[in-house]
């Protein structure tokens, strides 16, 4: 099953031109290292603040939107911006379902996943207070429910941190080991520990890891 992700920065407004720019670049980085990682995913970034994602596999999407809100959010501490920016990161939408066409050199993404995720980011948008939607094409309405709630509840894990926090989980679901994070950050790696225990750790990577384990497949027949 493809999942696409349809996500946008929160409160880009509030952010100097200059800094947005410097936020896209880091993003587009990052992009890259999931689409040299993973076969078949590609993203792009639309409207200045705005991405979508094809995930060929869906049970890479929540790591990926989680570690996308984590860039934002380790980053926008030190820009003069919004609070709502600094806490949040990113809206994000995920979608399973197919896709009609997609194809990184014509730019094109078309079929039902990216308008479900993508509509679903709007309403989301519209309404506030919800800062993801997880839903699914055709399939049974309950298990969509369910699924949306497990990836709201990650997400108001990861809306609890702090900058120094989001930084050493982000590093931390990216594989990187305590000591060389310790070095990327420049803090005792004691230090990394502490905040990787008080921003739950173990349990966020509990939770992504069910997430990667869970076999729609085998559920949706």
């Amino acid at each position: 099953m493809i999942a696409t992700i349809s996500a946008d920065i929160v409160r880009s407004t509030s952010l100097e031109t200059a800094d947005l720019l410097e936020l896209r670049k880091g993003l587009q980085g990052l992009i890259g290292g999931f689409e040299k990682d993973i076969p078949g995913f590609w993203a792009r970034i639309v409207r200045g603040d705005s991405l979508e994602c094809v995930v060929p596999d869906y049970r890479d999407s929540l790591r990926i939107a989680i570690l996308l809100k984590l860039f934002v959010k380790m980053n926008a501490a030190s820009f003069n911006c919004s609070q709502m920016l600094q806490r949040h990161g990113i809206r994000f939408s995920i979608a399973v379902g197919s896709l009609k066409y997609a194809d990184k050199k014509d730019d094109i993404i078309d079929g039902p996943a990216i308008y479900l995720s993508g509509r679903n980011l709007d309403e989301i948008s519209r309404k506030g207070g919800r800062m993801s939607v997880f839903d699914m094409d055709g399939e049974p309405r309950s298990l969509s429910n369910m699924l949306d709630s497990y990836v709201a509840l990650v997400c108001d894990i990861v809306d609890s941190y702090s900058a120094k926090q989001a930084a050493v989980v982000y590093y931390k679901l990216l594989g990187f080991k305590e000591l060389e994070i310790s070095e990327r950050l420049g803090i005792y790696q004691s230090s990394v520990n502490m905040r990787a225990t008080n921003a739950q750790w173990t349990l966020l990577n509990m939770a992504i890891k069910d997430f990667e384990n869970f076999d729609l497949e085998k559920v949706c027949g």
